[in-house]
């Protein structure tokens, strides 16, 4: 497929290479049309809360990291943002809030993505956009909850539909693409009806994309006339660099790579994502590559962590990381090209090094872009999928303008390194001299991207270094304790920061409880949802604090709905993990029972016996609903206290003393349970311990391993927790 460009005005080429052993000459040919559109490189903030403590930072620290983002010729200058359209179920590293939990609900205040995305718009009006459902409320799959998005396919469209409008007419944000849904089945039926349900609404300039997953949907695409004309874009996750698209690319619809890379946020991940944005291309004539994820803000210790363009993970003391060799990867493309540019096609000024790398050239008039990669297979390999074994040579190039015909403009060169020993990051080379005969040329090494272009305009964006920014991540301070939350600072639907919800999702909300007006942190969805991931089998709970606490002593008031089960009960825990299948949780039911369990409540509220500590009957009535209560729970060495309404329920329990986590707040059903003033800090008793070689060391400490095989990456630097039986990341 080819989408050609009637008026050529600028050029751009860029290659990634290894080490310098050999002379070549490859050529290029500045007028070529045979090339395919440049759709673009973007990120990509879904995936389950990625970006959640991203809105808390420090006013000034905030919008740093957004112009590292979004602020065109500075930092990663994305040409796209993807966002996740909420669902209220876990996708990936927590729950994002639908804007509709049930059929008469409408919200358009719920969640960041929409702020995300005007804040984006507003450093770069020509950002283009895409929202992605991960899941569906509940209520979409129709009232004989079918499980599925597609039965009732129009119900499901004007769901879609009206995200749309809060978009449009609440931040003024048009969204350009609309996925269906993130690595699940298609259907033909629901986006034949979609499409015509956007056309319908005035939103006939939003295109669709399919499958946002794998190949397969090329194949059903192939097989059915109408639902390739629904279809604008085909959307590969993680797409094989050596695999045959041929069918892809007989529908004459741009392939793109809509979800890629989930690596760290390293040396390693530049040099990953250096190489596909260029690959994709040079290989499989991919013309986008969209980044999961944007920016990893989210808890350390949940999925995925630090798998992303930069990390910002403690707004509390205003911390984010500087070097950000992913951003400046990024910046080597999206600061040289824009959406609409033309590449050059493979063997005119595109296509693979002869001792490994890639190269492509991007034009738009007079203007013209080289990118030239070249990574090892060691840091090529991202998380997935496997590449063969290839080697990779250092070399000299010499490219050489072909028919005459050489930018009228000054090339301006730019260049990184990813190996660790000689790393560069987004350097400023100079000017390169063109030869009399059209030729140029460039010592390419192991681990180089560079970046040679006739645009003038780029930069390496900095900030003046502050305290809060020379901060080791790992050694900075943690979670900031004691911490005290009365949810009175917010707007109402919104979170709460610093809190993570992982199953159901948490809202500010007026209560009704009180004779003054007064927000309350209250639980929203009310039906088991249409879930992309096995949300669990737990009740609803989220997280706050840190994966490393382990000696803390929380309170929180409660009340729990007069809708709730007769049997339904209200939890707090520690030490727990991202789905609370594992710590220490205190729950209390309206029934008057209580237990002291391993792991949040199953939803229904039946603990196994083997996961029960200790359990009981309160002594007097049982909580009343609609009634404010208070949990007190402590967990510190081994033991564990409880109280309900300042009265212990249990005192110095023995559990284990080796588990760490965050600490949690749910329950065990779909119900509106509401919570307010909550107070965390750490436990009067807290002590050091010693492990089986006799080392000294804090419980909850963050250690250092060594060769550990994590996120499909061999990386010495990853930080791993001690837990009972076993070292986890």
């Amino acid at each position: 497929m080819k989408h050609n460009v009637t008026m050529v005005r600028s050029f751009l080429i860029t290659a990634t290479i290894a080490t310098i052993a050999s002379s070549s000459n490859l050529n290029i040919d500045i007028t070529d049309t045979t090339g395919q559109t440049f759709d673009g490189i973007g990120g990509l903030s879904g995936g389950g809360a990625t970006s959640v403590l991203l809105p808390s930072y420090p006013i000034k620290e905030r919008e740093e990291i957004l112009d590292y983002l979004f602020k065109p010729n500075f930092g990663a200058s994305l040409h796209m943002l993807k966002v996740e359209i909420g669902g209220d179920s876990q996708s990936t590293d927590g729950t994002e809030s639908s804007h509709m939990h049930s059929p008469d609900d409408l919200d358009y205040h719920r969640g960041y993505e929409w702020w995300l995305l005007s804040e984006a718009k507003k450093r770069n009006p020509d950002i283009k956009t895409y929202g992605l459902p991960w899941a569906y409320p509940g209520w979409v799959g129709g009232p004989e909850q079918s499980g599925s998005p597609f039965t009732h396919p129009n119900l499901t469209s004007t769901y879609i539909v009206k995200w749309l409008e809060g978009a449009r007419d609440v931040y003024d944000v048009d969204i350009d693409y609309i996925g269906i849904w993130n690595e699940r089945s298609s259907d033909a039926t629901y986006a034949e009806t979609l499409r015509q349900t956007l056309d319908d609404a005035g939103f006939k300039n939003t295109k669709l994309v399919a499958k946002d997953g794998d190949a397969s949907i090329c194949d059903d695409l192939a097989k059915d006339a109408d639902y390739a004309k629904a279809i604008d874009v085909i959307g590969l996750h993680y797409p094989s660099d050596y695999k045959n698209y041929s069918t892809c690319h007989s529908l004459n619809k741009p392939i793109w790579a809509s979800e890629e890379s989930s690596s760290y946020d390293d040396l390693n991940g530049a040099a990953c994502w250096g190489r596909v944005i260029t690959s994709h291309y040079a290989l499989n004539q991919m013309t986008a590559s969209i980044m999961w994820n944007l920016v990893g803000s989210y808890m350390h210790g949940t999925n995925w962590y630090a798998s992303s363009l930069l990390t910002a993970v403690q707004p509390w003391s205003g911390y984010y990381e500087k070097d950000m060799p992913v951003v400046w990867a990024t910046a080597h493309l999206t600061q040289f090209a824009q959406p609409g540019w033309q590449y050059l096609s493979n063997g005119h000024g595109t296509g693979e090094l002869p001792q490994g790398g890639f190269y492509v050239s991007l034009v738009d008039g007079e203007d013209y872009t080289l990118n030239v990669v070249k990574i090892s297979r060691d840091h090529a390999s991202c998380t997935r999928p496997p590449l063969p074994d290839f080697d990779t040579k250092n070399e000299t190039i010499t490219f050489t303008f072909k028919n005459g015909k050489v930018p009228s403009k000054p090339l301006h060169i730019w260049h990184s390194n990813f190996e660790e020993e000689s790393s560069i990051l987004f350097e400023n080379e100079g000017i390169m001299t063109v030869n009399s005969d059209g030729s140029f040329t460039v010592d390419v090494s192991v681990g180089d991207m560079w970046t040679i272009s006739t645009i003038a305009t780029a930069t390496k964006g900095t900030f003046p270094t502050t305290a809060t920014t020379t901060m080791d991540a790992m050694d900075s301070p943690k979670f900031p304790l004691p911490y005290v939350e009365n949810f009175e600072q917010y707007e109402d639907s919104q979170g709460a920061k610093y809190w993570a919800d992982q199953i159901g999702a948490y809202e500010i909300h007026n209560s009704t409880l009180d004779q003054v007006p007064n927000h309350v942190f209250r639980q929203m969805v009310p039906e088991l949802p249409i879930g992309w991931s096995d949300h669990g089998s737990n009740g609803p709970m989220t997280l706050i604090g840190s994966r490393e606490l382990q000696d803390v002593t929380g309170s929180i008031r409660y009340a729990m709905p007069a809708s709730a089960p007769n049997n339904a009960s209200a939890c707090m825990g520690h030490r727990v993990d991202q789905m609370w299948n594992d710590g220490i949780v205190f729950c209390v039911g309206n029934d008057g029972k209580w237990t002291l369990a391993i792991g949040g409540p199953p939803l229904g509220g039946a603990y196994k016996t083997d996961q029960i500590i200790t359990s009981g009957t309160l002594k007097g009535a049982v909580p009343a609903k609609d009634t404010w209560h208070t949990i007190a729970f402590t967990t510190a060495g081994n033991q564990a206290s409880g109280l309900l309404d300042d009265q212990p329920i249990f005192t110095n329990v023995q559990i284990r003393d080796l588990d760490t986590g965050f600490t949690a707040i749910g329950m065990s059903d779909w119900v509106p349970i509401v919570f307010d003033d909550f107070h965390l800090d750490y436990a009067k008793n807290k002590r050091p311990s010693k492990n089986n070689n006799g080392l000294t060391f804090a419980i909850g400490d963050t250690l250092i391993a060594s060769d550990c095989e994590t996120n499909g990456d061999i990386d010495s630097t990853q930080h791993f927790l001690l837990r009972a039986n076993s070292w986890q990341l």
